[in-house]
């Protein structure tokens, strides 16, 4: 059993190596994106480029959490490491309250935790990655969320279970209510009064959050527009990557999630003592998640166009980053079980996690390393200062930029861009924006919509930019400018473009276009 003491030491340990970690991979948060959006930090002027809409209508708390970062006069780059922070902790004490409560070793529970983290250990990604340390802020913190309520369901703590499955909603609404389906389900199932009573009670408190970001939400949200739905077919068709029904099979990964599924099984039916409560929202996730998965690759017209656009292919990775932790544990308690293989097991397992560490001593060096430089905002930004210049300087309009300068443009320069081409997956999500979107697709960037630059991949690679921003005459550029309201374009400086140049240094250049 662990004493205050010991559990004092055991959370600052995870605290302090999740905050070590947030600074060594100090990764932007694209939640930041919005938060600078509904603070008007980056204010965007008429007409309203899709950016805007995109922000505005994303219902999730981690854009207004960014704003108060951010108007609290936390920089932004401090801000994506308190994001990050707080969803490596999730992931961290998920770990470590799994395989405590399975083995009762807290120093095994401490070092799988540990290990978790640094090598951001999972079962691998499905048409969605799983993210453990990611820049991918929604998915990121509500998989991390997800775990952390696999690990207080596992140690029955169902008053925080009921904060946090209701919380989640507010985080990412699509996984936060299919988490919240099977939970309740699951509570139905068990018909257990006492264990209901105590989810209601934390659930009123997480219900209350979620609904007051709601509530701020609905106040700051802009009118949509219509849109054309042939487009939007035409953007599932081509362009979606995480929905494509004719995508692989991940074998691999539902050969690991039934070794899983069998495994807690087995374990629980050996040990009788123990509680059903975690074992059945277990097998309701994995069993309905495969199912779905597998009836969404062979029978794809069967699913509404509306359960498409949630991405029903993320539901199996729910379970990612737990099931390792549940593997270990499981293995060493059912050998510790038998007196003659209980002292081997407990060296064999530890001596197995040491010696797999070791080999991979590379990762430990990169993030002591990447720690180190982290603190030197120049070491960082290499080349970057022609968009601190652009931050404190009035230009009104839109910047034109590529995949590989918009997130300079809007983080160090702090001005607004027309499109983001470095992910247009919010579409659908935002399928009203589908028609718009297009048009700046074909009129500024030459793209074919019928043949991406990658099919089934969401972005603008530079390389395809550079041929379309090359050819473009001044007249072009000009033509642009009155349409959408853009003055600027922003390049790497090794590019031919037909533009007086406003600023530019070894690595980019920002072009004036009027």
């Amino acid at each position: 059993m662990i004493s205050e003491k010991d559990n004092k030491i055991v959370y600052l340990i995870i605290i302090l190596t999740c905050v070590f970690l947030s600074f060594s991979h100090s990764l932007y948060q694209v939640a930041i994106n919005g938060g600078l959006t509904i603070s008007e930090i980056i204010k965007y002027p008429e007409p309203l480029s899709p950016m805007k809409y995109y922000y505005h209508n994303s219902w999730t708390l981690l854009h207004q959490f960014a704003e108060i970062l951010l108007n609290s006069g936390l920089s932004i780059d401090n801000s994506s490491r308190a994001i990050l922070f707080f969803s490596t902790l999730c992931f961290g004490i998920s770990s470590f309250l799994i395989v405590n409560k399975l083995t009762f070793n807290k120093y095994l529970a401490l070092l799988v935790s540990i290990l978790m983290l640094i090598l951001q250990k999972n079962f691998g990604d499905t048409d969605y990655p799983s993210l453990i340390i990611s820049n991918h802020s929604y998915g990121m913190l509500s998989l991390a969320i997800t775990s952390l309520i696999f690990s207080l369901l596992i140690n029955e703590n169902f008053k925080l279970l009921g904060f946090f499955s209701t919380f989640l909603i507010c985080i990412h609404p699509v996984v936060g209510l299919w988490v919240l389906f099977i939970l309740t389900l699951s509570l139905i199932l068990l018909k257990n009064r006492n264990i209901l009573i105590k989810f209601l009670k934390g659930s009123f408190f997480g219900a209350s959050c979620t609904l007051l970001s709601f509530i701020i939400f609905f106040q700051n949200k802009i009118s949509k527009v219509g849109f054309e739905t042939e487009n939007l077919n035409i953007y599932l068709e081509f362009w979606d990557g995480h929905r494509n029904a004719a995508g692989i099979i991940h074998y691999e990964y539902l050969i690991k999630s039934m070794i899983l599924f069998i495994l807690v099984n087995v374990y629980y039916y050996f040990n009788k003592n123990k509680k059903n409560n975690f074992l059945l929202f277990f097998n309701l996730m994995i069993v309905f998640a495969s199912v779905i998965y597998l009836l969404f690759k062979f029978f794809p017209s069967f699913f509404p166009e509306l359960f498409v656009r949630a991405m029903p292919s993320r539901f199996l990775i729910l379970h990612s980053f737990v099931g390792w932790p549940l593997i270990i544990s499981m293995i060493y308690q059912i050998f510790s079980g038998f007196n003659e293989t209980k002292k081997f097991i407990r060296v064999f397992i530890f001596g197995i996690l040491i010696i797999y560490s070791a080999q991979h001593y590379k990762n430990f060096i990169k993030i002591k390393n990447e720690f180190v430089s982290n603190f030197s905002v120049k070491n960082k930004y290499k080349n970057a200062d022609i968009f601190y210049e652009i931050s404190n300087l009035n230009l009104p309009g839109y910047f034109i930029t590529t995949t590989g300068t918009q997130a300079y443009t809007i983080r160090l320069g702090l001005k607004p861009v027309l499109i983001d081409t470095a992910s247009l997956d919010f579409i659908p999500y935002h399928p009203y924006l589908v028609n718009d979107v297009f048009e700046i697709l074909q009129e500024v960037y030459d793209v074919d919509l019928k043949k991406p630059p990658i099919k089934n991949n969401p972005t603008i690679p530079d390389n395809f930019t550079k041929i379309s921003f090359e050819k473009k005459k001044e007249e072009d550029w000009k033509f642009l400018s009155e349409k959408y309201n853009a003055d600027y374009v922003v390049t790497p400086t090794n590019w031919d473009i037909q533009l007086n140049i406003f600023l530019q240094n070894k690595e980019f250049s920002i072009y004036k276009i009027n």
